[in-house]
């Protein structure tokens, strides 16, 4: 797989093209699909150069005792993203989490979600609308619900 941006040295050349889309997802019978781009914009290659970034994160990098991010929650987080970038989903933000974990924000008006990527490879989604919890589940259960919760 070869992306462009953000740099070219870490994620390849041009062409960027996604094969799979996130668990069987098949966003050529959805609604939400967006025109599949060859580079990433700017802010996924800076949420890509922020998650490459965690791997330099050593064992209490906050001072409080935290785990370094686990390098398969890094690279769940890189891939999602990577596979994901030209759907219809308002990426917003990433950190490490303190226990190894990575998080992507995402936040489209008075809406948001948190997906965590934790060190065992698992996924877990929060959903909330006016910072009120709407919902908790694992990701590959419920990636259709956070789709539909933006594009509403």
């Amino acid at each position: 797989m070869q992306v462009l941006n953000e740099p070219s040295a870490l994620y390849g050349m041009q062409n960027a093209t996604t094969d799979r889309v996130w668990h069987n997802f098949e966003p050529e019978t959805s609604s939400i699909y967006l025109q599949r781009l060859n580079v990433f914009s700017d802010k996924i290659a800076r949420l890509l150069q922020q998650l490459n970034g965690f791997r330099e994160l050593l064992p209490d990098w906050d001072s409080y005792n935290a785990e370094a991010p686990s390098k398969k929650a890094i690279n769940a987080a890189m891939r999602f993203i990577i596979e994901c970038h030209h759907l219809a989903l308002p990426f917003y933000f990433t950190s490490p989490g303190v226990d190894g974990e990575v998080m992507l924000e995402f936040q489209k008006g008075v809406k948001s979600a948190e997906l965590y990527f934790l060190p065992d490879a698992s996924t877990e989604l929060v959903l909330f609308q006016e910072d009120e919890f709407v919902f908790e589940g694992r990701l590959p259960d419920h990636f259709d619900k956070m789709i539909q919760f933006f594009k509403d």
